[in-house]
């Protein structure tokens, strides 16, 4: 599964647009420094037998504006890799190896440009793996001095630091992502605050989230779809599984109260307060998440007086 998933990432940050809105994120508070157009499909220069970093980092750019000369990489992470700070700096000096060796003999004072790589995490569970050298690494206070820290740009989805992204398939990728894994995009609204969201950036979040609400071919013939039926989606997944907890309870306690009134009517007494109390506990979960008595009304077929008499008792 983790394949696809970075497969899935790798294919949407190939778009130079949203690759650069990373950067500008993270690095620059959403100002739009960096520029789509001018970002550079990588050449030969940063390969070679030993490494071919098109084939281990997932999105690889050379980056020239003029004035601004670099190679950008983004790597994207789907699970926590405690080796991660020590991959993303051997991809690091790898490049500046390829590149050292592109120069020509007497040109041996020019100057490198600069590698940056951003490490983008997609999970769910928060990254508790080393973000610096440091971390990993037992220093000894007589050679601290002498320790060569690297520090490593981490993007997480789950967390509470937020990034101004520019583009609005980035900013629904990752808010809709962290608002599933945080479960937020269940409160009242939530999902109003995404509007129209292009179904290829939902078959992105759905790769990674994996929720029951996102219907693949729902998303295979509709172009964009509307999030604040998002809520009406998961309600219906939800219900099922709030009726047969229901059901569960009142058979439980039919059971128990079946120990003196005789088992056979106890039970069936049982499946119907399970039945009873699910179909409450759906109705009091709809009113919770802002459905209004009219609207529970016509999804559930029962009239607006019944509803209100189930409800107050």
């Amino acid at each position: 599964m983790n394949k696809i998933k970075d497969k899935m990432m790798k294919e949407f940050l190939e778009n130079n647009a949203y690759f650069v809105d990373f950067f500008n994120a993270y690095f620059f508070n959403g100002e739009k420094v960096l520029k789509p157009e001018n970002c550079m499909e990588l050449d030969s220069e940063m390969n070679d037998a030993n490494m071919d970093l098109e084939k281990h980092v997932d999105v690889i750019r050379k980056y020239n504006d003029g004035n601004l000369y670099s190679a950008f990489i983004i790597e994207n992470q789907s699970r926590v890799d405690y080796s991660m700070v020590v991959r993303a700096a051997t991809y690091e000096f790898v490049a500046y190896e390829r590149m050292l060796k592109k120069l020509k003999k007497n040109r041996k004072d020019e100057k490198l440009p600069m590698v940056h790589i951003l490490v983008f995490y997609t999970g769910e569970r928060p990254w508790n793996a080393a973000r610096q050298l440091s971390e990993l690494v037992e220093v000894d206070e007589r050679f601290k001095s002498y320790f060569h820290e690297y520090k490593m740009n981490l993007i997480e989805i789950t967390g509470n630091t937020s990034y101004n992204f520019n583009e609005e398939d980035v900013y629904n990728l990752f808010y809709i992502c962290r608002s599933i894994y945080d479960q937020s995009i269940y409160e009242p609204g939530k999902s109003k605050d995404f509007g129209l969201v292009k179904s290829s950036v939902l078959k992105v979040v759905k790769t990674l989230t994996d929720v029951e609400w996102l219907d693949l071919e729902e998303l295979e013939e509709k172009e964009e779809i509307e999030m604040c039926e998002a809520e009406k989606r998961w309600l219906e997944v939800k219900s099922k599984e709030w009726e047969a907890e229901g059901i569960r309870k009142g058979i439980k306690q039919g059971i128990e109260q079946g120990i003196e009134q005789g088992i056979e009517q106890g039970i069936e007494r049982g499946i119907e307060q399970g039945v009873e109390l699910g179909q409450v506990l759906l109705y009091k979960t709809m009113i919770k998440n802002g459905m209004s008595v009219n609207e529970i009304s016509k999804v559930c077929s029962i009239s607006v007086e019944s509803l209100k008499q189930v409800l107050n008792n």
